[in-house]
């Protein structure tokens, strides 16, 4: 099953599971009422794609149609998204919804028959380039140290600090999570919260105290 509201990127993905004789589009609903009228037919889809969903907030609100209307059973659909947005924050929401693969700019009819395939048997798919950011995400997590000071920060706040405390400004640090500069402004702003501090200076102080910091990195 296909959702969304694209109707190019629709007409696009439906075309490819077409073309596949292994691969049946059940249906392809527009909205949530339609994906509860499919509910109830005898054929009820292995795999639902998001397609082109345009926030994380529209993600989220069609996993949680998803979880609603097929219940949280065995045999609920799993969700593969299909996006040109490959911005982390979106990525990582929705991961947190749940969802089970995630394409950015798909190479070829094969790739995204080929996940469907993964996803329908319990894997997860994700694009190279997706898979590449999250090898570099946790590597990068790797070298900020645990402090109890710092306990209320989240992962990415903590990614960002160590950034900081290495002298990057927020320009260097959205380029090198591929995040807005405002996206990471905000973060800053909610680390100095944290922290009880009221510039980047203090901040980077408290950072380095307890292990943080280091020459900047360049991206």
């Amino acid at each position: 099953m296909i959702l969304g509201d694209d109707p190019v990127a629709l007409a696009g993905l439906e075309a490819i599971v077409d073309k596949d004789d292994e691969v049946t589009l059940v249906d392809q609903p527009f909205d949530s009422d339609q994906a509860r009228s499919s509910a109830d037919a005898a054929e009820q889809p292995h795999v639902i794609i998001l397609g082109e969903p345009p926030s994380k907030r529209a993600i989220c609100a069609d996993v949680h149609r998803i979880k609603t209307t097929y219940g949280r059973t065995a045999r609920r659909p799993r969700t593969l998204v299909v996006s040109q947005n490959d911005d982390d924050d979106v990525i990582i929401a929705a991961l947190r919804a749940g969802v089970n693969g995630y394409l950015t700019r798909i190479g070829s009819p094969e790739e995204l028959l080929h996940s469907i395939r993964i996803v329908a048997t319990g894997g997860a798919a994700f694009s190279t380039a997706v898979a590449a950011r999250f090898s570099r995400y946790f590597n990068t997590m790797q070298s900020i140290p645990e402090c109890a000071e710092l306990a209320d920060l989240t992962s990415r706040e903590l990614e960002i600090l160590e950034l900081l405390a290495g002298g990057m400004g927020n320009q260097q640090i959205a380029r090198r999570l591929f995040l807005a500069e405002k996206t990471v402004r905000n973060y800053v702003s909610r680390i100095f919260t944290k922290l009880e501090v009221h510039d980047r200076t203090a901040a980077a102080v408290r950072a380095r105290d307890v292990g943080f910091g280091g020459p900047p990195k360049h991206a």
